[in-house]
């Protein structure tokens, strides 16, 4: 199975550049945003699902209170996953391509022509990204060019892959763990476990499918059953041998989140801790909705978003140790939400407060207190925000947007501001100009096109049908498309003049 990659010299083929006023529009960019060299940005990684092979949704960087623009999209005509990040790059999948951005810019590092849609979240190895898709291929490419080292298939749908040293773990819907080196992908070993779960249209990305949690000494997956319930929680051995298994009356599992006090899951309407060794419940509590999104736990704390239709929608943070309730932030016109994620004092969590609007909202981990606010359009309310260094990634319409502080790529703000204002005459970035690259929408929350190969937005940004912003062009490049243009311009008035004169 071969499926070309898309380098930034191939891009270019792709490409409908929009003139304006003499000046050359940048791709995919609101505010100009200038890459620089930032060890934060370099050093960080959120590289699986929920933020490392714990599953734990925690990151210990400091998490940002306010934002003083919006950097990028990530994505473009086509829904693109909740992205992971790893050394400069984010990384993610969407109807047709994988695709790899830097992180500080959003320029276009490659992206891969998938046969497929990837619509579960990429992992990222030491020299692979493996990523998955709806149709049960497993595939491997480099994390450098994009190209494709190896591909197979399972039994049922993948959910989300973990990465431990040069083992991916995939668990798909029938309840299957499969273990592969990342380098050839030769299965190491694969154990059933027999779920039975239905993967329809109406769950997110990726959402209640087997996940792999890797702990210090076990593998930990959630085996949803939704017709026979109990579901049940599975200890595995690096080698694929079962270990304990503990049985929940709950036709609803969450991915599991590994602590330092034991295996966290969030089941059918109740929260619980279960030793990691043994499998023993060591507490549960009752919540009110049915949500089946991931939770967040650091810290000592277990963060989890309750929701309700029909009342106001709740994030309660409970001790690891003891199942307490330690505090409880209330958002009165939220109602559906997207898991929790923690960055340092932070709780962040997405929350729809109409049908196609939502607002991303940030808490103190110690008091509850609100600390951060910002509106969203069309919210995926599968997942939690993806933080990074001085920004977020916030789930809004089709793609993930990138809302920074003033100091995003390693630079005060004062440089941000003088930055914008000296780069401003060269990219189209006026107040009625598109919101952070994300395309319209029709009534049915669906992406508009016209059905061409590219797409540009009011403010001039183009994408292409691979559903990602592509790189904005070079001086050379820039020259060239100018030259063109002036000269169809020239072409045309010499014709009107030529008829003028018969």
């Amino acid at each position: 199975m071969s499926r070309p990659s898309v380098s930034r010299r191939d891009a270019l083929r792709l490409v409908t550049t929009t003139v304006a006023g003499g000046a050359l529009a940048s791709a995919g960019t609101v505010a100009p945003v200038t890459a620089q060299e930032s060890t934060d940005l370099d050093e960080f990684s959120w590289p699986t699902l929920n933020g490392g092979r714990r599953l734990a949704g925690v990151t210990a960087i400091e998490g940002i209170e306010s934002t003083a623009e919006s950097a990028y999209s990530l994505g473009g005509n086509d829904r693109t996953t909740v992205p992971v990040v790893d050394d400069g790059t984010a990384y993610a999948g969407s109807d047709g391509d994988l695709i790899a951005a830097d992180l500080a810019s959003g320029a276009g590092d490659w992206a891969f022509r998938g046969e497929e849609p990837f619509m579960a979240s990429p992992a990222v190895g030491a020299e692979s990204v493996i990523a998955v898709t709806t149709e049960g291929t497993v595939l491997a490419v480099d994390r450098d060019t994009g190209e494709e080292r190896w591909s197979l298939g399972v039994s049922g749908q993948p959910g989300s892959p973990t990465i431990r040293d040069e083992t991916a773990y995939v668990a798909d819907s029938e309840g299957t763990v499969y273990a592969f080196a990342t380098s050839s992908g030769e299965l190491e070993w694969s154990k059933a476990l027999d779920a039975r779960f239905d993967t329809d249209g109406n769950n997110a990305p990726g959402l209640l499918l087997p996940t792999v949690a890797v702990g210090e000494e076990s593998l930990y997956v959630n085996v949803p059953d939704s017709q026979a319930p109990p579901s049940r929680l599975v200890a595995l051995s690096f080698e694929g041998e079962v270990e304990w298994e503990h049985s929940i009356e709950a036709s609803v599992l969450s991915p599991p989140a590994v602590t330092e006090g034991g295996v966290v899951v969030k089941t059918q309407k109740h929260l619980r801790l279960v030793s990691s060794t043994g499998g023993v419940e060591q507490w549960a509590v009752d919540l009110r909705g049915e949500a089946h999104h991931p939770l967040a736990a650091g810290n000592g704390l277990v963060a989890v978003v309750d929701d309700d239709p029909f009342e106001a929608l709740r994030c309660n943070a409970y001790d690891l140790e003891t199942g307490e309730l330690r505090w409880r932030y209330s958002l009165e016109e939220g109602r559906r939400s997207g898991g929790a994620t923690i960055a340092g004092g932070m709780v962040y969590f997405v929350a729809t407060t109409g049908s196609r609007s939502g607002t991303v909202v940030g808490v103190g981990l110690e008091d509850g207190l609100e600390r951060f606010s910002l509106d969203v359009e069309n919210p995926n309310i599968g997942y939690g925000p993806v933080p990074v260094p001085d920004g977020i990634f916030v789930p809004d319409g089709t793609s993930s947007r990138l809302v920074t502080t003033g100091a995003f790529d390693g630079r005060s703000a004062e440089e941000t501001d003088s930055t914008a204002e000296g780069t401003s005459e060269e990219t189209s970035t006026e107040d009625g100009g598109s919101d952070g690259g994300s395309t319209a929408t029709d009534d049915d929350g669906g992406s508009t096109t016209d059905g061409g190969s590219s797409a540009t937005d009011e403010s001039g940004a183009t994408t292409d049908d691979s559903g990602w912003d592509l790189p904005s062009l070079s001086v050379i490049e820039s020259i060239i498309v100018i030259t063109t243009s002036l000269a169809s311009a020239l072409y045309g008035a010499i014709r009107v003049a030529a008829r003028s004169e018969k």
